[in-house]
């Protein structure tokens, strides 16, 4: 943990405000399109609703030896009745002492009293979430809502099956991992979670799980597991480690970081074997962040879903509210789970545009030929970079040129990298180039520029004297733009190159 993550936390503990963070790749890890948010418990008195309605619910995945849909969800008593029907005086019968204390600590009660004047949709409810179908385990029983949306239906200005099209070396190049040349996306699971914080262990419970999958005439299905009391915490997790072993990999949006190690924790907890060890995953996260940097204003997934899939969220419940509508649930008390649902929902369905995307990065067209949105000058430097690290140079050298022509003035960064990947492939315009750019400024990455031109003095001419001659010139140059670690390197290396040129 760092300095500023520590702060962070004792801000949350205390429910000091947040100061504004200007790169929260899921916000507050939990909410992926609002505002960072102070850790879930410590928000506990904000709640908003929202709603989405959902096909019948039927299993792709039934559990042997038992039915493959359940009973009603009306016939297992959730948590939250339980505790409305003990009264005011019995609250929290039947949950973890640590979990009575936090509920009554954080004051989950009140939420439904600022909830009533929220930020519009509807009004909070007394009432279990609809759809919820349970199938009864030997571990007791597990509860989900399913919905189906159609593979041509949009979220967005994409279709879910674009993903289809998307070209899964590009996500090879931009993550450096070669296991996802392995994943299928149409043959993938979407993985979203929402949870009581941020940190891992006993303290926090992953209460809804989102898993999205293609079926095989094209539609796609979201099953949303959601834990309606501590009880039920082992059925529920054992049902997801089964559904996501049943499938070929994983797609997230921070959930290398977040949303597996959070599940992987709880499995343990109650003993289910995590289902992740060897299994290719793709964590959107890095590779979109990657690929337009700072071309976006922070990496967050509602700014991605929406920059580069068109997609607009309409009274949305920030995911950082989450928290506070089950923990109302919980006590029987009015909550906006609706809200959650929906949240959770919209969320799986953006990692399939968003996967969509970015396979069709170096196409930089969907399938039907429109433009591929997004920055296109920060995607061809990405792109750039990314084949040089790969060692791709020739194909980064189209890249560059395609950068430096969408940019009214490439920065001289750009600039020395393009030079440096030609004098790599041994084409004379590098010479050109470096020599224009020793000349043109005075700066810190004059130095670097001229010991690639002693570098094609030395080994591409052959004279060992203009070569000493540029490593005299960057030597007298790097007190002034170089200290520390940083120009005793370039110290060592310029005293070995001149000493190998026969200089003094």
């Amino acid at each position: 943990m760092t300095p500023d993550d520590f702060q962070a936390r004792l801000r949350r503990q205390r429910r000091d405000p947040q100061p504004a963070a200007p790169d929260a790749p899921r916000d507050d890890a939990r909410d992926r399109g609002g505002e960072e948010g102070e850790g879930g418990l410590a928000r506990a008195e904000r709640a908003v609703t929202g709603s989405r309605a959902s096909e019948p619910p039927t299993s792709e995945f039934p559990v042997s030896g038992l039915p493959a849909s359940g009973a009603p969800a009306s016939e297992f008593p959730t948590a939250g009745a339980r505790a409305a029907r003990a009264g005011s005086k019995g609250r929290g019968a039947g949950l973890p002492p640590w979990l009575g204390r936090r509920l009554r600590r954080e004051g989950a009660g009140r939420a439904a009293d600022s909830a009533a004047a929220g930020d519009g949709g509807e009004p909070p409810s007394l009432d279990a979430p609809g759809g919820l179908v349970v199938t009864p385990t030997e571990h007791g029983p597990w509860c989900a809502r399913e919905t189906v949306n159609g593979g041509d239906q949009l979220h967005g200005d994409w279709a879910l099956d674009e993903v289809f099209h998307a070209a899964p070396a590009d996500a090879v190049l931009l993550t450096a991992d070669q296991g996802l040349a392995e994943l299928d996306l149409r043959h993938a699971l979407y993985l979203d979670t929402e949870t009581t914080g941020l940190s891992g262990g006993a303290g926090t419970t992953v209460f809804m799980i989102g898993l999205g999958a293609f079926e095989a005439g094209g539609n796609f299905r979201t099953w949303q597991g959601f834990l309606r009391g501590p009880e039920e915490e082992k059925a529920l997790l054992e049902e997801v480690a089964r559904r996501i072993r049943a499938k070929r990999g994983l797609v997230s949006f921070f959930g290398k970081s977040f949303d597996r190690h959070r599940l992987e924790d709880k499995m343990r907890a109650v003993g289910v074997e995590p289902p992740f060890e060897g299994r290719p995953h793709l964590d959107l996260y890095h590779p979109l962040r990657r690929l337009y940097g700072a071309a976006l204003p922070d990496g967050r997934l509602r700014t991605m879903e929406a920059r580069l899939c068109g997609f607009e969220r309409v009274g949305d419940l920030p995911g950082s509210e989450a928290p506070a509508a089950w923990l109302n649930f919980l006590r029987g008390r009015a909550h906006r789970l609706e809200g959650v649902f929906r949240h959770n929902l919209e969320d799986v369905l953006s990692l399939v545009t968003l996967a969509a995307h970015l396979g069709r990065s170096r196409a930089e067209q969907r399938a039907d030929g429109r433009p591929l949105s997004g920055h296109g000058a920060a995607r061809a430097v990405s792109l750039a970079r990314a084949l040089v690290s790969n060692g791709q140079r020739a194909a980064a050298i189209s890249w560059y040129e395609r950068a430096r022509e969408r940019l009214e003035l490439p920065s001289r960064t750009l600039e020395l990298e393009y030079a440096e990947a030609l004098r790599l492939l041994r084409q004379p315009r590098a010479e050109v180039a470096l020599r224009e750019f020793c000349t043109a400024v005075d700066d810190r990455l004059t130095v670097p520029a001229l010991v690639s031109l002693a570098k094609v003095a030395e080994h591409w001419h052959g004279d060992r004297g203009e070569a000493a001659g540029l490593c005299r010139r960057a030597l007298g140059l790097i007190e002034r733009h170089h200290s520390g670690a940083e120009g005793a390197r370039l110290t060592r290396d310029l005293t070995r190159r001149l000493a190998r040129c026969g200089a003094d």
